[in-house]
Parts: C-alpha cells; sequence; structure tokens
C-alpha cells in the first residue's frame, strides 16, 4: 500500500462516524493537558522578573553659571558623589502565579539572588501587603556563599540596618582613605518565603562595588537559585510565548472544531431524503436541463440504485408528453417547464424549483451592450433590419436566432419581451431567408439553448436570447456578448429595480408521486441543502430557501 492510499483511507476514517470517537478522544486529551500540567503536575509557579538594574548614576561635576564661570563643588559634596558613585540598584519583582499558595515547607531550596562581584549594601520590600510584607523581611538574609560557614555566617535585614549608619559615617569621614572593612555580602535568601496565590512583591536591592575593585565598570549579573517543591521558579522575560501547553490547547481546539464541523455534516447528511430505487425520467427545458442533469448525477452517486436521465426536449412538448402517461407508469416520469404550462391539465402537479434569468445575447461584431425594449421589439418586427440603424458603426445585418414553439423561453421572450409572437421561420442557416425572400425578418430556429448560442457566435451580426448562467459560459468563449435590457443588467437582483426578462423553472408530475418512490425521494432532494447548493453553484436561486420557505420572487403573480 502506499502512502497515498494509507493518506486516503485515514481521511476516510476520519470523514465517516468511526473518526468521531478517535478525535473527541485526542481533542478531549489535548484541552486537558495544560489544565492538569498546571493544576496538578505543576500546581506552584512562582515568577521572578528584574524590572530595574542600573548605577544610580551621580557623578562629580563643576558647579557654576554661565556668567560667572565654573565653581568647585563643595567639598562634603563631593564625598557624597563619591560614596555613590559606586552604587547601584536592582529591583526585582516576584509573584505567585500558580493555583496554590505556597508556604516554608513547600521549598526544598529557598529562593536567592546573586549579584556576580557586587557586594550586597542594603535591601527593602515593597509594593507588598502589610502581612507579607512582615513575612518577606524577618525572612530576608544576607549571604556571602551558597553554603556560609561558620566564619562568613550570614546576617539578617535587620543586622545589615544596624551597620549601615556606621559604615556611612566611616565612608564620608574617609573619603581619602580606605574605609574600615565591613562586611561584604554577595547575595540576599528568602528564608521561610510564603506566598498567597496571586501575591506579589517587589525587591529592591542596593548594590556596591567591592572595596578591592580597581577595575573598570562592573557587569550586571543576576542570578537566581533556588527549588519549589511540585513547581517551577521562572523567570517572566524568558518564558516562551509558545509553550507545549499552548500548543497541546491549540491542537485541542482545532480538533473540537474539526468535531463540531463533522457532527453539523452528519446532521445535515441523516436529514438528506433517503435514496431511491429504479429509473426516471426528466424531459423538458432545454434551458434547465444542464443543471438538472448535474443534480441527478449527484443523486445517483450518493444512491446507485437510482438511475435518473435527462432529456431537452423543450418545455411545451415535455407537459404535452406527461399528461396522456398512464396511471401505472405516473411515477416513471417529471417534465421541467420554463413558467407556468398553459395547457397543464388539473391532474398535474407543479412545484417550483428555481428563478430563471434570461439575457439578450449578440455577436460579438454587433457592438451593442445594451437595448431598450422597443429597440427589441424593432428588431423582430422588422423595423430595424441593420445595425447601423440603432448604434454608430459600420453597417452590419441584423440576423435573428430564436427557437422553436416548443420552448418555454421562447414563450416567457413573447410574454414578458416583445408583448407578441416571434416573426415566422425564413432562414435555416441564418444569414438568408431561402424560406421566405420577402420576409422582413431574416430569422432562423435552434431546438436547444446551446445551439442557439453556437449559432449566435457564428453569425455576424445576430441576436438571440438565453438563461443567464449558458449566456455567461458562452459569453466566455470570446464570441457571444451579453447586452442589457432598458438599461438593466440581467440577473435575479435587478427584478425588484424593473428588469422583466425572467420566470421561474417548475417541475410537473403527474398526481401526487408515492411516498417510497424513487420520483417522490428525488422530489425531496430537490429541496435539500445539498441541491440548493448545487444550484446556486450554477447561478440559478432555488424557490426553496434554507429554512424551507418559498422564495419572494417564486410566489409573485408576474413569475
Amino acid at each position: 500500500m502506499s502512502f497515498g492510499d494509507v493518506l486516503r483511507a485515514l481521511a476516510e476514517v476520519l470523514t465517516s462516524g468511526r473518526g468521531i470517537v478517535p478525535i473527541a478522544v485526542v481533542a478531549g486529551a489535548t484541552i486537558l493537558a495544560p489544565i492538569v500540567d498546571r493544576y496538578v503536575i505543576r500546581r506552584r509557579r512562582v515568577i521572578y522578573r528584574e524590572l530595574y538594574n542600573s548605577k544610580i548614576g551621580l557623578n562629580p561635576i563643576p558647579l557654576g553659571d554661565s556668567g560667572t564661570g565654573a565653581v568647585q563643588a563643595d567639598p562634603q559634596l563631593e564625598r557624597t558623589v563619591r560614596l555613590l558613585e559606586p552604587l547601584s540598584v536592582v529591583v526585582i519583582r516576584i509573584r505567585n502565579t500558580g493555583s496554590f499558595d505556597i508556604g516554608p515547607d513547600d521549598w526544598e531550596h529557598p529562593l536567592q539572588f546573586t549579584f556576580g562581584r557586587r557586594v550586597v549594601w542594603d535591601a527593602r520590600v515593597s509594593d507588598a501587603k502589610d502581612g507579607l510584607r512582615e513575612v518577606v523581611r524577618n525572612g530576608l538574609e544576607f549571604f556571602t556563599h551558597d553554603q556560609p560557614t561558620p566564619e562568613d555566617g550570614t546576617a539578617r535585614l535587620s543586622g545589615v540596618r544596624a551597620l549601615l549608619p556606621q559604615r556611612l559615617t566611616a565612608l564620608l569621614r574617609q573619603s581619602d582613605a580606605p574605609a574600615a572593612p565591613a562586611p561584604q555580602w554577595h547575595g540576599v535568601r528568602l528564608e521561610q518565603l510564603s506566598l498567597k496565590r496571586r501575591e506579589k512583591f517587589k525587591l529592591v536591592v542596593v548594590l556596591r562595588k567591592p572595596d578591592e575593585w580597581r577595575g573598570g565598570p562592573l557587569s550586571k549579573e543576576l542570578h537566581v537559585t533556588g527549588r519549589l517543591s511540585g513547581g517551577r521558579i521562572k523567570d517572566e522575560r524568558k518564558q516562551r510565548w509558545l509553550s507545549w501547553p499552548m500548543v497541546t490547547g491549540a491542537i485541542g481546539v482545532l480538533l473540537t472544531g474539526s468535531l463540531l464541523s463533522m457532527l453539523l455534516v452528519a446532521a445535515s447528511r441523516g436529514a438528506e431524503p433517503g435514496c431511491g430505487t429504479g429509473t426516471l425520467a426528466v424531459h423538458g427545458s432545454s434551458a434547465f436541463a444542464r443543471i438538472m442533469n448535474s443534480i441527478a448525477t449527484e443523486y445517483h452517486q450518493q444512491c446507485p440504485g437510482a438511475t435518473i436521465t435527462t432529456q431537452a426536449v423543450g418545455s411545451v412538448s415535455a407537459v404535452r408528453e406527461l399528461g396522456p402517461l398512464p396511471a401505472d407508469q405516473k411515477d416513471s416520469l417529471a417534465v421541467l417547464s420554463d413558467g407556468k404550462a398553459s395547457d397543464a391539465g388539473p391532474e398535474l402537479v407543479t412545484q417550483p424549483v428555481a428563478v430563471l434569468v434570461y439575457s439578450l445575447v449578440v455577436n460579438k461584431s454587433v457592438g451593442v451592450d445594451q437595448l431598450s425594449g422597443e429597440q427589441v421589439r424593432g428588431i423582430f418586427s422588422g423595423k430595424y433590419t441593420n445595425w447601423a440603424q440603432l448604434r454608430d458603426g459600420p453597417s452590419v445585418p441584423i440576423r435573428v436566432v430564436g427557437r422553436g414553439q416548443e420552448s418555454g423561453t421562447r414563450k416567457t421572450f413573447e410574454e414578458k419581451v416583445l408583448g407578441a409572437a416571434e416573426p415566422g421561420l425564413s432562414s435555416d442557416d441564418c444569414r438568408t431567408p431561402i424560406r421566405a425572400p420577402r420576409a422582413a425578418v431574416v430569422r432562423c430556429e435552434r431546438g436547444t439553448t446551446d445551439e442557439l448560442l453556437r449559432a449566435v457566435g457564428e453569425t455576424p451580426g445576430a441576436i438571440g436570447y438565453a438563461d443567464v448562467p449558458a449566456a455567461k459560459t458562452a459569453a466566455a468563449g470570446g464570441r457571444v456578448a451579453m447586452a442589457k435590457l432598458d438599461d438593466r443588467y440581467p440577473d435575479v437582483t435587478s427584478i425588484d429595480a424593473g428588469y422583466r426578462f425572467w420566470t421561474v423553472e417548475y417541475l410537473y408530475t403527474k398526481g401526487v408521486p408515492e411516498n417510497d418512490s424513487l420520483l417522490k425521494l428525488f422530489l425531496d432532494y430537490l429541496r435539500s441543502s445539498t441541491a440548493r447548493a448545487e444550484l446556486q453553484d450554477a447561478g440559478y436561486t432555488p424557490c426553496v430557501t434554507k429554512q424551507g420557505l418559498l422564495d419572494q420572487y417564486c410566489t409573485r403573480p408576474d413569475a
């Protein structure tokens, strides 16, 4: 089996009912994965972020103004500047972003910060609730090494604060001489840290160059260590925006969407009409024959036991064929008519299928893209015999290509546009009136819509008519052009604006079909979402809306 065969088999399983269960299982697992990770596996989480890390930035400067020149700064100010110049400040925000409170027993190793070669001068707690502030202050330790020894030990914040006045006084008084030796702490440790959910605080640490440092600027290093039982300590700035919980969650959402789509498709398929068996013939309108054949083919693919044939014999001829059909064969034939059939007997039952809009079509040589109703009537009456009478341009004789009397399209054209019957047949080749040499109009006839469009495209100066989807297809070939009628483009949206050349396609049966017959099931299929979509894709407006109601144009008295 090839790789393509494997993919096809997998696609069939996933798009069938068998694929719904595994997709549901995988979707549920991927959605639950980040939840389990956060609330079960890693339910404790501390996030820290370095908000500020820089020198205080105060340097000795000469004091003076532009009028008197520079004056040397006060010696006391210079001593203060020399004291502050080596100092830097680091601000760290610490938050509990997990789903559980964190207590002292949850720390396998306390959270601590070191700053490279810089030594800790002082520290304070900021932006914390009063209870939290005291907890952090009481557990804050200054240390020299990660594993302190009795010789170097550690110091609490209170002890460091007690030494600060003495150290400051010594440095201010001995600005020109080395300061007295003082403890040098390399880091701060948060012992016995307790953080409730969503609690946070800021740790502000003042640092200084070591007394023995004689080099240039120190690096702004910050190292964080600690271990939280059943949780993580993460740098907020280094968190990946695309983590595996986010990926699995996104996959879960996509799979859930696919699952819902599959369920909707399955539900819509369940609402589709059932499959019939046997044979059925659909005769009638050549304008509607192509789309009806396509719908019948689609039905056969879903229901292999049904055989439906279509034949374009014209609307009038088809309705006449249905009338004398024997009662035992009434469910073997349905007919299509462009507009309601005037000679349909009372035993014939009709249902609207789609709105059918027509267009005037002309040969490309004509050079016309719109005509008025008066001009069209003049052409068909023989008043205008040359296109030079209707537009500026070369002389091109007018040739009319019409349909036979069995055509529903011709009937609609005569009723909606001409207001009279078309002139008689005078030509076979659509060029010379060999049938009636004295006729005022050179007019030929063609049996189907496709044959009419072919004749218009092959005959210079020709004019005819066809349904809009067929006319658009012919116009795309480049030899036929569609023409507006009374300055209105042939489209269903132009009907309300007064476009007249349209009707409704009806399907006739002899009586009401039997419930279990192929005819009844196929008529139900014509109202289904599948058939409606196919009609719309072909350029027709279905008479049955998705709500199961009739479209407004299919109920109009002028349809």
